[in-house]
C-alpha cells in the first residue's frame, strides 16, 4: 500500500523526525539525542519511509569505523501539503489528517501534564483562539510576518538552558 504524503508527514514519529530536520541536517546519533522517546529500530524504519518518500534525503555519506554515517537533511519543496495537494483532498481526508494532528498535539499535551514538576505560567503552557479580521492583503501579510517570527527561532539547537516549547497553528477561515 502505498501511502499519501499527508500520510507520510501526519504519523507522530515522523513528525518528530521533520520537526527536528527543520533546524539543520542530522546524523542518526544526533536524532537520537533529540528523540530519546523513539527506539533505535524505530527511528531507523521510519528514516527509511520519509527517504523513500523523497520528504528527507540523505546529504552526506562518510565511513566512521567501518560503518556508514549518513547526514539526513529536509526537502524542503516536499515536506509538506502544498495548496494545490490540499485542494485535491475530500473532505474525509482533511477530517482524517486533521484528527491525526490533532492527536498528534494531543499526545503533547497529555505528556505534559503527566509530568513532575509542572509550572504554566514559568513553562508557558496555554492554548488560545483568537479570531483576526483581515483582508487577503492582511492575511498574507500577517503570515509572512508569523514566518518570519518562527525563522529567529526555530533553528536554536536544544542545550541545558533552553526547553523545547511546541507552537500549532491553524487557520480556519470564516464559511463564506
Amino acid at each position: 500500500m502505498t501511502m499519501s504524503k499527508a500520510d507520510v508527514i501526519l504519523h507522530p514519529v515522523r513528525m518528530k523526525i521533520i520537526q527536528s530536520l527543520i533546524k539543520r541536517p542530522l546524523i542518526v546519533q544526533e536524532l537520537m539525542e533529540w528523540l530519546p522517546e523513539v527506539p533505535q529500530a524505530t527511528l531507523y524504519r521510519q528514516l527509511k519511509i520519509l527517504t523513500e518518500s523523497k520528504v528527507i534525503y540523505v546529504k552526506e555519506e562518510r565511513k566512521v569505523r567501518g560503518t556508514v554515517e549518513r547526514t539526513y537533511a529536509l526537502n524542503n519543496e516536499v515536506a509538506h501539503v502544498s495548496a494545490e495537494e490540499a485542494n485535491k483532498l475530500t473532505k474525509d481526508d482533511h477530517m482524517k489528517y486533521f484528527i491525526t494532528y490533532f492527536a498528534n498535539l494531543l499526545q503533547g499535551v497529555e505528556e505534559y501534564l503527566e509530568g513532575d514538576d509542572i509550572d504554566m505560567a514559568q513553562d508557558g503552557f496555554g492554548y488560545r483562539k483568537v479570531d483576526l479580521f483581515l483582508n487577503a492583503e492582511e492575511f498574507q501579510e500577517f503570515r509572512e510576518d508569523l514566518v518570519n517570527v518562527f525563522k529567529k527561532h526555530v533553528g536554536n539547537e536544544p542545550n541545558g538552558e533552553r526547553r523545547k516549547r511546541s507552537l500549532a497553528t491553524i487557520f480556519i477561515p470564516e464559511k463564506k
